[in-house]
């Protein structure tokens, strides 16, 4: 089977993470990938957002892609030596429960953060992963957590 590939290179601006989000769902149409459109925009969203905001004006950001073998492997990358993993364990469960992997790697004097969306597992329905509206209320939860400075987006 055939590996397609992109690399993007984004200065980091207001727009960068709308851009990242386009560019990746554009991709994954055209080449068919079996994401879903839902997980892949909250995941793009959330790891694009974290960059940006950890990175700031300093560099520009990677956005680089492949499919192979049905599976759909973005990686975000910046050369800031400030680590752009989203913090917390909301964001880890977040990611495991959208992604098939994800993890975060040393890029250029920088980092990388990735993820992977594959087809589901044989055997499991689709209908098992977690509905992309509650995937972003936790997002809209721990959103107002860090900037009201609560620590526990779960506490009331």
């Amino acid at each position: 089977m055939s590996t397609l590939t992109a690399t993007v290179d984004l200065p980091t601006t207001t727009y960068t993470v709308r851009d990242a989000r386009t560019i990746t769902l554009s991709l994954a149409t055209a080449w068919s990938a079996p994401a879903a459109v839902e997980d892949l925009a909250v995941l793009i969203d959330d790891l694009s957002s974290d960059v940006v905001a950890h990175a700031g004006n300093e560099t520009s950001l990677v956005l680089e892609m492949s499919l192979a073998d049905e599976v759909l492997r973005v990686g975000i990358a910046d050369g800031s030596a400030v680590r752009p993993v989203a913090a917390g364990e909301t964001a880890g469960l977040r990611h495991a429960a959208l992604a098939s992997g994800w993890g975060e790697e040393p890029y250029r004097g920088g980092h990388r953060i990735w993820f992977e969306i594959g087809p589901a597992p044989a055997g499991e329905p689709a209908s098992d992963a977690v509905p992309a509206a509650e995937v972003w209320r936790s997002l809209e939860r721990a959103l107002d957590a860090a900037r009201s400075g609560q620590d526990d987006p779960t506490a009331p």
